[in-house]
């Protein structure tokens, strides 16, 4: 009769345990992360009793949590790159809005600009045209500063961001240690329901952490879980964290570096990070920013330059050489704060149009230089004084092998250009030079207006004769001296006469005696043919040989807006095998209203036979008493 009271007791602790694992199921059917649980009976037996074997009810063997670590490994993988490409495509798009609106936008000012040097040309003598080309390049350099400060904002935006990610790994690693040592200390003893709970307590944090980076985990035999981040790198064992901390990069000090450990060795984390938000940052600023801001600074420089080598060929309305209408930047060097040695990399400009859109990193190995390309990775060693992609590099003290450089002629150059000239009659748009024909010429020869190559050379202003000897070859003559410089020049229409640093063309037909000169334009007006070839500078192939400015700054343009869109292209990509992993995931271990109402009323009615099985058992029970009572 005992063992039919125990029997009865059994069952009724083992469902009454089952109905409250099917009630908590039901209780935590919207909460994130929580896997499902499910009771798992066993028998209890006596043993051989009288050579018969018999049960003595039923027992609760374990109370399993439902759970694929597989589908969860890939909900936080496909979760980790969701998060990159979303990150990424956040922030492209903010600046792909930036570099193609018109208040922002160059490529208005650019063309503003060379529409007020035309009018100008078209009245050169007027001191109001002049003085909006000199308005309108002012504006054209603050164009180029404001959209550089908006680049810079970018910059100190991703930093927020990444310490703030970095902030949030911490403290996610931190508390998966804390659930580590709870989960190993619990041991046997521990509840199974509440083991449970920390064990989805801490999937949801890695679930959170990768997010922010790419995680991988490796669960101990003691239960506690390994989490490794990036490419390997080990964050968490067993109740012990390892803190990121972010410092300022040790050769670009507006930029961040992740280290991890502590004390005075860290492990540099740059090169194994990938995923998550972090690795969105990082792919934003390297793949997105920084090729943006180059082209940029390389787009500013070139077209200063070209205009500032353009307008001292000419003279100003007082007969003055052309000054420099743009102030452009050197290069900037970056010396690593790890170097130990005593050297310092000074850099120049040699050729602008040789400039490419990248950053140099220069490693000293104890008796060469090697600089490679950040760009693409191309590398050139030699000893220094060198010049490279249009830079003169040189370097004075004593660097230590292990040293290292960054040079930087074009990030941030757009930042630093200035328009310095103010006075609109310090616009050279005349000639240095003035072309005439004499006028007793008796043939139609002519004279082309003089353009000069090299507004340097010695004698470029010496006046000069062309005089025909016959109707089919020329003598040129230098009018000061009346040496004959060359004599007896065969004679074509359209031949080109180049002299000094200058020249010019001679069509029609020529007549014995007919003379041209070209000499010095001493009042700075009478033409318009420096301006006129600034004008040119427009719609001319400058950069690379193949592209105008507004063609180089529109390749910009479309370079980071075709980055967007791949990023957004792969963002709604991910998102769908992000939701596919989930589903996968919930399939298997999500809580089903149905499923748990079938338990619920299935254990219930067992709960309800067995207070029947001791409602019996004490029938029995009194029976007997009454019976010898």
């Amino acid at each position: 009769m005992t063992d039919i009271l125990n029997t009865g007791k059994s069952a009724l602790f083992a469902f009454q345990r089952a109905i409250a694992t099917t009630s908590h199921n039901i209780a935590n059917v919207n909460t994130e992360g929580y896997s499902r649980q499910r009771v798992t009976l066993e028998a209890i037996s006596s043993g051989n009793r009288d050579y018969e074997y018999n049960g003595t009810g039923v027992q609760v063997s374990d109370i399993q949590r439902v759970h694929d670590q597989f589908a969860t490994a890939r909900v936080n993988s496909a979760t980790s790159d969701h998060s990159e490409q979303e990150t990424h495509y956040q922030m492209a798009s903010r600046l792909d809005n930036l570099v193609a609106t018109d208040g922002i936008s160059v490529s208005p000012a650019m063309s503003e600009f060379f529409n007020a040097m035309q009018d100008a040309n078209a009245d050169a003598s007027s001191i109001a045209s002049r003085s909006i080309v000199i308005d309108k390049a002012e504006q054209l350099t603050q164009r180029f500063r404001s959209l550089q400060d908006q680049f810079d904002d970018a910059q100190v935006e991703t930093n927020s961001r990444l310490r703030a990610a970095v902030d949030n790994v911490n403290e996610y690693a931190r508390t998966i240690a804390e659930i580590n040592v709870q989960v190993v200390g619990s041991g046997s003893h521990r509840q199974a329901h509440d083991a449970n709970d920390l064990l989805d307590q801490r999937d949801r944090l890695i679930s959170k952490l990768s997010e922010h980076i790419e995680v991988s985990t490796v669960v101990q035999d003691n239960g506690a879980m390994n989490v490794y981040i990036g490419k390997g790198v080990r964050l968490v064992t067993d109740g012990i964290a390892e803190p990121i901390t972010t410092v300022a990069d040790d050769t670009y000090p507006d930029r961040l570096q992740l280290l991890l450990g502590q004390g005075t060795t860290k492990l540099n984390l740059d090169a194994h990070i990938q995923g998550g938000e972090i690795g969105g940052l990082n792919d934003f600023t390297g793949n997105t920013l920084y090729p943006a801001m180059q082209e940029l600074g390389r787009l500013s420089l070139i077209m200063a330059d070209s205009l500032n080598v353009q307008h001292s060929k000419g003279v100003d309305i007082h007969g003055e050489t052309g000054l420099d209408l743009f102030d452009t930047p050197e290069p900037n060097v970056f010396s690593s704060s790890g170097n130990t040695g005593t050297g310092v990399v000074t850099a120049t400009i040699d050729d602008v149009y040789a400039l490419e859109a990248s950053d140099y990193l220069l490693r000293f190995d104890g008796a060469n230089f090697t600089a490679t390309r950040t760009s693409d990775g191309v590398q050139t060693t030699g000893p220094m004084p060198v010049t490279l992609d249009g830079m003169n590099l040189s370097f004075t003290g004593t660097p230590a092998s292990g040293d290292t450089f960054i040079v930087s002629a074009t990030n941030r150059a757009a930042g630093s250009i200035q328009s310095v000239i103010t006075d609109p009659q310090k616009l050279a748009l005349a000639s240095q030079l003035s072309t005439s024909s004499n006028i007793a010429n008796v043939g139609d020869s002519a004279i082309s207006v003089a353009t000069v190559d090299d507004p340097l050379a010695a004698n470029l202003k010496d006046p000069i004769d062309i005089t025909f000897n016959t109707d089919n070859t020329f003598n040129v003559i230098d009018v000061n001296s009346g040496a004959t410089l060359s004599s007896n020049v065969a004679y074509t229409p359209g031949d080109t006469v180049a002299l000094n640093g200058w020249e010019v063309t001679l069509s029609g037909s020529a007549r014995t005696g007919d003379t041209h000169r070209i000499e010095s334009n001493t009042t700075g007006q009478g033409n318009n043919v420096n301006g006129l070839a600034m004008s040119d500078m427009q719609a001319s192939n400058i950069i690379g040989g193949t592209q105008s400015f507004n063609d180089a700054y529109g390749a910009m343009v479309s370079g980071v807006g075709t980055r967007t869109h791949t990023a957004q292209v792969r963002t709604d990509a991910l998102e769908a095998l992000k939701s596919s992993a989930i589903d996968r995931q919930q399939a298997t271990q999500g809580v089903s209203l149905d499923e748990e109402a079938i338990d619920l009323t299935r254990y219930q009615q067992a709960y309800q036979a067995s207070a029947q099985i001791i409602q019996t058992a004490d029938t029995l029970f009194q029976s007997i008493l009454g019976a010898i009572r």
